[in-house]
This record gives C-alpha cells, sequence and structure tokens, in this order.
C-alpha cells in the first residue's frame, strides 16, 4: 500500500519537495538583482593620482545605495544629459596638494540635472568625506605648531598623524546607537536585507502541509474500513509513511543546502545541518498530527497557509525579531523557525510533538479531536 501511494503521488510529492528550492532562489535572485538596479547611478571622475584622491574614490565606491561607474567627463556630461545618471562628481586635479596645503576651495566640481533627485543628499555626503581628509589636515599641522613651540620639529610626521587618525577612526565606534527597553538596553545590529533559510523556512512549512494531506485522505470512513481485513494496522502504515515523506523531505533540504551554498553563496556549518535536522523533523511531526484534526482537506489547507505565516513572521523568518527577543526572551520559543535563524534546537516543540503521536498510537489511530 505504501508503494501504491507513493507511485501514484509521485509527480506532486516531487513539485512540493522541490518548490521551497526554487521559489527561493527566485526570489533572492530577483529581489537582489531589483535592489542592484535601485541603487543611484552616478559617474566619478578621478582627476589627481595622489592617495588622499584614491582613498576618497574608494570610499564613494563602498557606498551602498550607490552605482558608480567610472568614464571620463565628456561621456558623463553626455549619459547625464540623457538622465541615465543621477549626477557626476569629479575629484579635480591637485586634490592632495590642496588638503596638505589645508586649502578648501575647489577640491571637487559636481553636475547635475533637472532629475537628479539624489544630488542634494549625494552632495553632502561626497562633501562630508572630502572634509574628514580637510579635518585630519588641519589636526596635522596643529600637532605640528605644538611640536614647533616645543623644539621638536623633527619628530613631527604628516603621513605618520594622518595614518594614526584612519586607523583610530576604523577602530573606534565613533557614532554608536542603542534602544533601551525598560531597564536594559539592546545594541542595534545590522541586518541582512533578505534571510535565505527565512524565505526558504515559510515555503518549507507550506508544502509541508501539502505533502501530508494524505493523513485525510487516508482517514476517511469510506477508505479506512479496508483497515479491518488488512495484515498491517493503519498506525503502522501512517508511521511508515510519515518516516518515508521525513526521509524524502530529509534528502531535498540536502539539495537545498548545496543549492543555496553554490548559487546564492550562504554558509553551512555542522551545527546549522543539525539545527535543520531537527526542524524538518519537528516541521513533519506537527504537519502530521495537524492532518489527524481535519476531515476536510480545505479547511486543512487554509489553516496551514495561516500557521505557515505566523510561524515564519514569528520565528524572525521574514522580519527580524532581534530587539523583541531582548525584551521577551521567550518569544524565540514560539516558533521552530526561530530556532533555525539561531542554529538552536526547537525542543519545547519536538518532545510535546513526539509524545502526542506515541499518544495517538496508543489510541489506536484515532482522529485528535
Amino acid at each position: 500500500m505504501t508503494l501504491l501511494r507513493l507511485r501514484k503521488e509521485w509527480k506532486s510529492v516531487m513539485i512540493w519537495l522541490l518548490l521551497p528550492i526554487i521559489l527561493t532562489i527566485v526570489i533572492v535572485k530577483g529581489l537582489g538583482e531589483f535592489q542592484q538596479n535601485a541603487k543611484v547611478p552616478i559617474a566619478l571622475i578621478v582627476e589627481d593620482e595622489s592617495v588622499l584622491a584614491a582613498e576618497l574614490a574608494a570610499s564613494i565606491a563602498e557606498m551602498e545605495l550607490l552605482s558608480v561607474h567610472d568614464m571620463d567627463l565628456d561621456e558623463a556630461l553626455f549619459r547625464l544629459k540623457q538622465h541615465e545618471l543621477d549626477s557626476v562628481f569629479v575629484i579635480k586635479e591637485g586634490y592632495g596638494e590642496r588638503i596638505h596645503s589645508n586649502q578648501r576651495n575647489r577640491l571637487i566640481e559636481a553636475y547635475s540635472s533637472n532629475r537628479s533627485f539624489a544630488y542634494p543628499s549625494l552632495s553632502e555626503t561626497v562633501m562630508s568625506l572630502a572634509q574628514q581628509d580637510i579635518s585630519r589636515a588641519k589636526a596635522a599641522y596643529v600637532i605640528q605648531q605644538i611640536f614647533h613651540e616645543f623644539d621638536m620639529d623633527h619628530k613631527w610626521d604628516y603621513n605618520r598623524i594622518i595614518d594614526a587618525s584612519i586607523e583610530r577612526q576604523r577602530t573606534e565606534s565613533l557614532l554608536h546607537t542603542s534602544f533601551t527597553f525598560e531597564k536594559g538596553a539592546v545594541k542595534q545590529q545590522t541586518v541582512p536585507f533578505l534571510n535565505v533559510w527565512g524565505i526558504w523556512a515559510l515555503f518549507a512549512i507550506i508544502s509541508a502541509f501539502f505533502l501530508f494531506d494524505w493523513m485525510i485522505k487516508e482517514s476517511r470512513p469510506s477508505i479506512k474500513v479496508r483497515w479491518l481485513y488488512a495484515a498491517t494496522s493503519f498506525q503502522a502504515y501512517s508511521v511508515r509513511l510519515l518516516a518515508i515523506y521525513t526521509l524524502m523531505t530529509l534528502v531535498a533540504d540536502g539539495l537545498a543546502l548545496l543549492m543555496f551554498a553554490q548559487i546564492l553563496e550562504t554558509n553551512v556549518t555542522v551545527r546549522f545541518v543539525l539545527s535543520l535536522l531537527v526542524f524538518r523533523t519537528t516541521l513533519n511531526l506537527f504537519s502530521f498530527l495537524l492532518a489527524i484534526l481535519f476531515e476536510r482537506q480545505i479547511m486543512y489547507y487554509v489553516t496551514g497557509m495561516a500557521v505557515s505565516i505566523m510561524l515564519t513572521i514569528a520565528g524572525g523568518g521574514i522580519l527580524p525579531m532581534e530587539r523583541l527577543a531582548g525584551k521577551w526572551p521567550w518569544i524565540e520559543m514560539i516558533s521552530p523557525v526561530r530556532s533555525l535563524m539561531t542554529n538552536s534546537m526547537p525542543v519545547i516543540w519536538l518532545f510535546p510533538l513526539a509524545v502526542l503521536l506515541v499518544g495517538w498510537i496508543w489510541r489506536g489511530g484515532k482522529r485528535i479531536a
């Protein structure tokens, strides 16, 4: 009977096994491409060959919301007129020398059009980066005056002071924000734009409910009568199918690990693999036991969709939960998705589900209701 069911529904089983992987890759790649296209295009022309000019250009290129293009000035102005660029910035020749001599005029030239919506904020940002170089140079010459007053001019080194300032800026937290809840404080951390495994978890939960709808079909009174004359009990048949489906989903999860690592460049650790294994076992048990509660498939599907969204959101698969977890630590236990996100084990889910499964078998496979 087990082979008969698998042979009958193998197409739908394969679809629901592979669909979470396919949808996750499509969404992550699609949104990643959209995020890349949503960057503000600008042209950056570097006319100066000094180290300071190169560092300023590198700082501008590293800004996440900018798509920086390197081209000559004539082409940049032409593309600006065609509204292919938001704005054009030119680091003028002699930028490094003027910084060294503490001059602030005509360091950078900027061009914009009537459609340069991001130009005001971009110009302020670029000038703030240049202002850092000016401030360092000014500080270096103030230190030079101090050295001169104490007859220590031979020990003054401009480059050494500038390098020390840059290193201090890199290592020190010059700006820090925190959100305070009652008496505690939670530090704000950078949250990735997309959580690959959070998106996958949503589709994995949905697919699990559709995979285990066979439990409703097999529990119909008109079909369940045949177990009165079968050598195998309904409980044994159901548990055997549960094990087979769990094995197939684990194989699909292994494929997801490999594909996400290759295509989406996710990191795979032994701890995460163990967490994924327990998550899948918990998910299958939950889907299996939930199906026992229902007599109609449509109500099971609707409930499964709602539960999938609720567990994914509560587990931080879509929206970050770090701030709420800092205030209410118990919130991490309300969803097995949270355990997957934190590489932990959803023990508070797994043990009760295992007890319910044993109780269902002990009751003779009767509907839980």
